[in-house]
């Protein structure tokens, strides 16, 4: 039985990471359409910029709200987990992007293996005794059931 406050299981925050990644998806449909995958295929130091800020901007958009009010992301908030920090009260909608989004999609700009680490090592991590990712480690923070 899932209690409030434990640590959420590693299928739950999957799924939630699924509904976030599909929604993801979809919010990209108008840069594929405005650039072209010819352009995303070899992208240009300006447009690498560009669609990192889309990313951040359109992430904001999409989950600031349940981010800023219940450390939620869509996915989150139907799986009923959320982000806390160590202590276990709300994590901050600063420490959450500040601190645990924008480190790893910087990480994934670096090249010969930033992309591996943000992608396939942060991931990864879950798999340890603490279910945390490497996000959650840098940030200080964990996923725990919640009410919402």
């Amino acid at each position: 039985m899932k209690r409030v406050g434990e640590k959420a299981t590693r299928l739950d925050r999957f799924y939630a990471a699924l509904i976030d990644g599909l929604i993801g998806i979809f919010a990209a449909v108008p840069i594929f359409i405005t650039v072209g995958f010819d352009k995303l295929a070899e992208p240009t130091f300006s447009l690498t910029v560009m669609l990192l800020a889309y990313g951040l901007i359109a992430g904001l958009v999409l989950h600031g709200y349940l981010l800023y009010h219940y450390g939620q992301t869509i996915g989150k908030n139907f799986m009923s987990i959320r982000i806390e920090n160590l202590d276990d009260s709300k994590a901050s909608l600063t420490t959450i992007y500040v601190k645990r989004m924008i480190p790893m999609q910087l990480l994934s700009l670096v090249p010969f293996g930033g992309q591996i680490i943000s992608g396939l090592v942060n991931p990864l991590f879950i798999f340890g005794k603490e279910k945390r990712c490497l996000h959650d480690y840098v940030a200080k923070t964990k996923v725990c059931y919640t009410n919402n």
